[in-house]
């Protein structure tokens, strides 16, 4: 057995471990980092469709002039068949660079994070700024891969490891290796980021499972399929198409010029029960049939048997959404699926492992070049993001399943039941548009109070589109001291991570603040909602609100609270009544009024 050392070992070189050792290694060239991959690519996966937010980590990874000039179909939106309307309809990409928000005097919610700069250009500067890729995985994956060995990261194929070493406190010391030829070796590494999809080795039976959102999923690949949609007669762009059934839904995604990659999904309880009749093949037509939509497209189709592997027409796999309990810990980080899995249904799955494996490499690097910060607070900031990312995501599916009609089946009335509370009545295809892009703040806090002003506000741009204007329905500051505080979700203060940019490009580093998070589970599509900058001394005044039902008492408490001297009380009265608009911004209090007689 061999002994190495390394500054970072990286388990999985699927997008999120490979776009970790990538950026890592580009920003830190000096770092020994090896990637560990028990497979040799290119090896074929499913997931096969990014969306708009991936671009802003091709263009870090230096990948997107690539992938503009590759032979990958362009995704310039989502069509939809879904409801009892049978009429498709379009989340258009293209149209997110007519979205206008108008100023109006209102208050500003900054959205942190997203680059919104190009919706300035002309009209004709701006086609196809918005799109996505549609991908054949084994190509991506290998892209990455290569990506991070340009960059000067390790790999290392057909090698998987083994067992990760603790210490006596509990904190990584390294890892344990066999390959395919029979070698096997230690790495002592200080640091681990775990990439190896729900199998996670760091997370393995420290996962939540949604007990909502249980479902399977079979598909197939498919040749001589008529496509949904064609942008110019062309064959290098269209929609995913997606289409309810009466036992769940189809994806439709043109991969390739005639690949065709079509899946159905159904409740693991009802695939399970039909399974007691047919094969998987069998049921997967009998989905296919039963959704005339799909079929008439697929009439003169034949599913290919040399896409898969082995020979394999068909293939079924589990989409239960599942989570883990903590996704860091010392010494260790998980990215991708080892952190959280979420439904398919918005495709969101690649993008969330690349943006968690970007995340994760700014954080490290942070960690590595900031001792003066707390590195346990560091990786919970990260932990947080990813829970307001994919937390968000899975918000949006429940939503989606909860509002189909097109069948009353028990499927989808057992689906019902997950969106019973917070439903998000807006009927807009611009603001579903954008939050299944990943844009703008209806990805990060999906309720009416933040969707509702932005639909209505969208009339003519001016300036900086960073700051999106909309009427928060808050009271006025003067008026809030006189609200009552009804506590929805517990909140603390965290700290909060956000990329730097310089010049309009990725600085490789992170800007650390203070704001208010909550754990509460139902809360995690809040997290990224209206950031605010609190200063960490104000943490007792937060830590107080808690006990308080009215604002008023909260104030007139909160000079006592600090050291005397630490700043006037007024100002610190003052800084109290922006942490509860903070809070009420982000749906953790409601406030209304009633003061304390």
């Amino acid at each position: 057995m061999t002994l190495e050392r390394r500054d970072c070992v990286v388990l999985g070189a699927g997008p999120a471990g490979s776009s970790f050792a990538a950026i890592l290694k580009k920003y830190e060239p000096g770092l020994r980092v090896t990637v560990l991959e028990k497979a040799r690519f290119p090896r074929y996966h499913i997931g096969e469709s990014l969306i708009p937010a991936a671009n802003p980590v091709l263009r870090d990874l230096e990948l997107y002039d690539e992938m503009d000039r590759s032979r990958f179909v362009r995704k310039m939106g989502i069509t939809f068949v879904w409801g009892r309307d049978r009429e498709p309809w379009d989340a258009d990409y293209l149209k997110l660079g007519d979205v206008r928000v108008s100023d109006g005097g209102a208050r500003i919610l900054n959205v942190v994070g997203q680059d919104f700069t190009k919706l300035l250009r002309r009209p004709s500067e701006r086609d196809e700024t918005f799109n996505a890729w549609n991908v054949r995985r084994a190509e991506f994956d290998a892209m990455l891969l290569e990506r991070a060995r340009a960059f000067g990261a390790e790999v290392r194929e057909g090698t998987k490891a083994t067992r990760v070493e603790r210490d006596a406190e509990g904190r990584v010391t390294g890892v344990t290796w066999s390959d395919d030829q029979g070698n096997a070796g230690l790495i002592e590494t200080p640091f681990v980021l775990d990439a190896s999809g729900q199998s996670s080795m760091l997370t393995r039976g420290e996962r939540v499972y949604d007990p909502h959102m249980n479902n399977y999923a079979v598909y197939g690949y498919w040749a001589g399929a008529d496509w949904k949609v064609l942008y110019r007669g062309q064959r290098d762009r269209s929609n995913v198409f997606l289409c309810s059934a009466e036992n769940g839904w189809i994806w439709y995604i043109p991969i390739g010029d005639d690949i065709m990659s079509v899946g159905a999904v159904t409740n693991t309880a009802h695939f399970k029960d039909r399974l007691q009749s047919v094969d998987p093949e069998t049921f997967y037509h009998e989905m296919i049939a039963g959704c005339p939509e799909v079929k008439e497209l697929l009439g003169k189709a034949r599913l290919r048997d040399d896409f898969i592997g082995e020979g394999k027409r068909i293939s079924v796999t589990r989409d239960w959404s599942s989570w883990a309990k903590t996704p860091v810990g010392p010494g260790w980080a998980a990215a991708g699926d080892a952190a959280i899995f979420v439904d398919p249904i918005l495709s969101s799955g690649v993008t969330l492992a690349m943006q968690s494996g970007h995340r994760a490499a700014y954080t490290h690097r942070t960690s590595l070049a900031r001792p003066d910060l707390d590195a346990a607070a560091l990786w919970r900031a990260y932990a947080d993001y990813i829970r307001g990312e994919a937390g968000a995501f899975l918000r949006l599916a429940r939503i989606f399943y909860g509002n189909n009609r097109a069948a009353e089946s028990w499927w989808w009335e057992a689906q019902r039941i997950v969106n019973a509370a917070g439903k998000l009545d807006v009927d807009d295809r611009q603001a579903f548009t954008m939050a299944t892009a990943g844009f703008f703040p209806v990805l990060k806090a999906v309720t009416a109070d933040t969707v509702i002003p932005l639909v209505a506000g969208a009339a003519g741009l001016e300036g900086d589109v960073f700051n999106v204007f909309h009427d928060d329905g808050l009271p006025p500051l003067e008026e809030t001291t006189r609200c009552r505080m009804e506590h929805l979700a517990p909140f603390r203060l965290a700290l909060r991570t956000e990329p730097v940019a310089s010049e309009g490009r990725p600085a490789g580093k992170l800007d650390v603040y203070y704001d208010l998070v909550s754990d509460a589970a139902d809360f995690t599509h809040r997290l990224h909602a209206a950031p605010t900058r609190i200063a960490p001394a104000l943490a007792p005044v937060v830590d107080a609100a808690a006990r308080h039902e009215h604002v008023s008492t909260l104030v007139d408490e909160a000079p006592s609270l600090l050291a005397p001297g630490i700043a006037p009380p007024e100002a610190i009265r003052r800084a109290a009544l922006e942490i509860v608009r903070s809070a009420a911004k982000k749906g953790f209090v409601r406030l209304s009024s009633g003061a304390p007689a």
